[in-house]
């Protein structure tokens, strides 16, 4: 994959894209299979390291709680450094993060290696979006190509989810074993992509994003009021996909009276709806009908989450799918945030790293809220009216997405904009 000699793109878009765009998948896909390798084995974990529903669902979200801090700067490595290396580095994080999990022995070990996750997943999650912008030009491809990759951490988790309880354990005899296996696919996606990217040359130069322009970069973002909105709207859109993607194995373990491998599967379903959803819904999304499709999702999601709670158990299933759309809130809020003026190829890196630190604020009070409710005399009934009403409340600031600023996709970049090595 050579760099074109012509500086702008063919009619076609830039060639080589959707080569490129698949190591970014393999990678974003062992995200997900990482940064799920714990829930599934929650029970296991808890007995094996004493540990209360609290001190869990604190460990839960320790990677979400270093995302606060780590996002912004990682951000900037990311425009800094450029997409090859910055995910490389982030890649070679989250193996360490996975075999230190393997290896804890009590909470504070445990919450460690998790934590560990979100020093290297910033590089990946603001990576993957940057990658997009700057090799897909048309609108529409670009919001389907958001839409596709943020199916891989939603299939990751599916993978592990199923295979977890049903094919490792019995395999292996340990949740250990188990997720040192299951950190082995961040190792392979990894070479995948060092061989896909092999021939870009190196990333751009410090000099090219340096801390004056970041500075500035950050002023001009947070004064924008579509911006602020949906930097809103990631942290409440966080706080329901974490705390039910945290807890949901548990929760039909605990209230609704399944097996492991059973409460796993029929999450893993709902994880697929939600693939399904993700491939589809993005690329209907343009600025007019983006409100009313996330505000709608987020009702869905609401309405599905109460019939869990008053149908009978041998229902559950059917909503706890249904309730697996909610994995396209994500990427429909990264296409409002991509579509916004303020967003263009000089700060692409500083604003999806703003974004996923503002939204990790909802990344690690959810889990952390549900875990508390659960330990409560309200329990996990308790918990899904709390997210319930959560999603309400979420899809109210939604609405306000129509009168925040007309969309434009700012990201749209020029030969000029776009670093000669960051061209496929």
């Amino acid at each position: 994959m050579d760099a074109p000699d012509r500086d702008s793109p063919g009619p076609s878009g830039r060639p080589g894209r959707w080569v490129l765009f698949a190591g970014v998948y393999a990678v974003y896909f062992a995200f997900g299979v990482v940064a799920l390798s714990i829930p599934p084995l929650v029970g296991e974990v808890r007995a094996d390291l004493g540990l209360s529903r609290a001190g869990m669902g604190l460990a839960l979200g320790a990677w979400q709680l270093v995302y606060l801090g780590s996002a912004p700067p990682a951000g900037r490595l990311v425009d800094r450094l450029g997409v090859r290396r910055a995910m490389v580095i982030g890649a070679l994080v989250v193996i360490a993060s996975g075999l230190l999990r393997a290896a804890a022995g009590n909470l504070l070990a445990l919450w460690a290696a998790i934590a560990l996750f979100g020093v290297g997943g910033p590089l990946i999650s603001a990576g993957a979006p940057r990658a997009v912008a700057l090799w897909f030009d048309d609108r529409r491809e670009r919001r389907v190509a958001v839409g596709v990759y943020s199916t891989a951490p939603a299939l990751g988790g599916m993978v592990t989810l199923v295979l977890s309880n049903s094919v490792l354990m019995p395999l292996t005899g340990s949740w250990r074993w188990t997720v040192v296996i299951e950190t082995g696919s961040m190792a392979l996606a990894l070479v995948a992509w060092l061989v896909v990217t092999g021939r870009i040359r190196a990333p751009m130069s410090s000099s090219e994003a340096d801390e004056a322009g970041a500075a500035g970069a950050w002023r001009v973002l947070v004064r924008d009021p579509r911006i602020r909105l949906v930097l809103a709207l990631g942290l409440g859109v966080f706080f329901v996909t974490h705390g039910l993607g945290g807890w949901m194995p548990a929760l039909l373990r605990t209230h609704s009276g399944f097996s492991s491998m059973a409460a796993a599967n029929w999450v893993a379903v709902g994880s697929g709806v939600g693939v399904v959803v993700s491939l589809w819904l993005p690329g209907k999304a343009d600025g007019r009908r983006l409100p009313f499709i996330l505000s709608g999702v987020l009702l869905f999601v609401s309405v599905a989450l109460l019939v869990v709670l008053v149908a009978p158990t041998v229902f559950d299933p059917l909503p706890v799918a249904a309730a697996g759309v909610r994995a396209v809130l994500v990427p429909l809020v990264l296409v409002a945030l991509m579509e916004s003026k303020a967003v263009g190829p000089h700060n692409m890196g500083i604003a999806y790293g703003l974004w996923f630190a503002v939204a990790e604020l909802g990344g690690v009070s959810g889990p952390l809220a549900m875990g508390w409710v659960a330990d409560t005399d309200l329990g996990f009934g308790g918990a899904l009216v709390l997210m319930s009403v959560a999603c309400v409340f979420v899809a109210i600031v939604a609405t306000r997405l129509r009168g925040a600023g007309g969309p434009e996709v700012g990201s749209v970049s020029s030969a000029a904009d776009v670093p000669a090595e960051e061209r496929p």
